[in-house]
């Protein structure tokens, strides 16, 4: 198994955990909101990690996306206190995405198997 696909499925898991407290916390609409969105996010972090061995670029573009959009749903719920919840599971998928643009380029990857 790869770093990038351990670290970015720790990251997609912890982030959907984040997300149910957040949303069985919530005490407005802003906070459920937010929370469902980070859900929808860190399962997005959960796919770029499935695919991290075969299409590894393209899987680094979605654990940072997903990064990036999970912190941009913080100020939704109009509290900053989310994001210490949140770092956690931005600083894995981050990484896992990080690593993916790392890994060299497979040459004799490309025939079919």
């Amino acid at each position: 198994m790869k770093k990038q696909f351990v670290i970015g499925l720790l990251g997609g898991f912890l982030g959907l955990a984040t997300a149910l407290f957040v949303i069985l916390s919530a005490s407005s609409n802003e906070m459920t909101l937010s929370g469902v969105q980070a859900a929808l996010f860190s399962s997005l972090g959960l796919m770029g990690a499935a695919i991290a061995k075969k299409e590894t670029k393209f899987a680094g573009y979605m654990l940072i996306c997903s990064a990036v959009f999970i912190t941009l749903t913080v100020p939704i719920a109009n509290t900053l206190s989310l994001l210490y919840l949140y770092l956690p599971t931005v600083i894995c998928l981050g990484l896992a995405g990080t690593l993916c643009f790392m890994e060299p380029e497979d040459k004799e990857g490309a025939t079919l198997e």
